[in-house]
């Protein structure tokens, strides 16, 4: 959750073009090494397997200051998930707060692993509630005012969380992204999608009907009515003009696009 979209995203809650295609064939990576490396359990929660990841991630790659930044700011965002749902556990007794921030603490401490591999100084406090990001600081305090007013604003948060960071860990494909990178956001991403699905089924089980904030109704449709995903790679789009990556899903792929990853997010 870039902060500028996300404090916008809040807005919303307060008060382009990102399109699912079928994936036509999938890269050895995604049969292989992520297809192990991600699990989940039957409440959605999703971890990531650091060996595995360290399997992949050599930090002999090509990696570019945006790149650098994007991981450093991953690892405050995922922090920030984490310490934001554990903060939320301690008001509510529903267990998608605390099942939930131990997946995010597995999520932060897997950035942390590719971060340690290219030899980056990591910014993430070890206080829970502090963060080096200032903007993440200010969306942190926010979210967690919010979250205390009621269960159902905790829940609309913790969704709205999910829902941005899918769109931001897509981030890092506006380069040209190494194996590891690529691998570590696909599975970043996975979880995402199964964190967004546990938040809105806890509010469908409390009456709510969840209105996407950042993800476009269509998309955000395609996710939460999907099943939990087990693990799933890395899927090339063969025969359409750039042959990029695309993050692949339960039988879709969500397509960054060639524009810029913001102009695929609500406006």
């Amino acid at each position: 959750m870039k902060a500028i979209s996300l404090k916008y995203s809040l807005m919303i809650l307060l008060a382009g073009t990102f399109s699912l295609s079928s994936c036509e064939s999938s890269s050895d990576l995604s049969s292989g090494i992520l297809a192990r490396m991600v699990t989940s359990d039957n409440e959605g929660t999703t971890t990531i397997n650091s060996d595995d990841l360290k399997s992949v991630t050599t930090g002999t790659d090509e990696i570019t200051a945006e790149q650098i930044e994007w991981l450093k700011f991953m690892r405050e965002e995922e922090k920030l998930a984490h310490d934001l749902y554990l903060a939320l556990s301690t008001d509510y007794t529903t267990p998608v707060f605390t099942n939930i921030a131990r997946a995010e603490q597995n999520h932060t401490s897997a950035v942390l692993t590719v971060l340690t591999a290219y030899g980056i100084e990591d910014p993430a406090s070890s206080e829970s509630g502090v963060f080096t990001n200032p903007d993440l600081q200010a969306l942190y305090n926010t979210l967690l005012a919010q979250g205390k007013v009621t269960l159902i604003d905790a829940l609309k948060v913790g969704a709205l969380v999910e829902e941005t960071d899918i769109l931001d860990v897509a981030d890092v494909y506006a380069g040209t992204p190494g194996d590891d990178l690529k691998t570590l956001a696909e599975a970043l991403m996975l979880g995402s999608r199964n964190h967004l699905r546990a938040f809105n089924r806890v509010l469908k089980a409390n009456g709510i009907v969840y209105v996407p904030v950042a993800l476009e109704q269509t998309d955000f449709d395609a996710i939460i009515n999907s099943s939990w995903e087990k693990g799933t790679g890395l899927c090339m789009l063969t025969g359409k003009g750039t042959g990029g990556q695309y993050l692949c899903g339960t039988g879709t792929c969500i397509n960054p696009g060639g524009r810029g990853f913001r102009g695929g997010r609500k406006s």
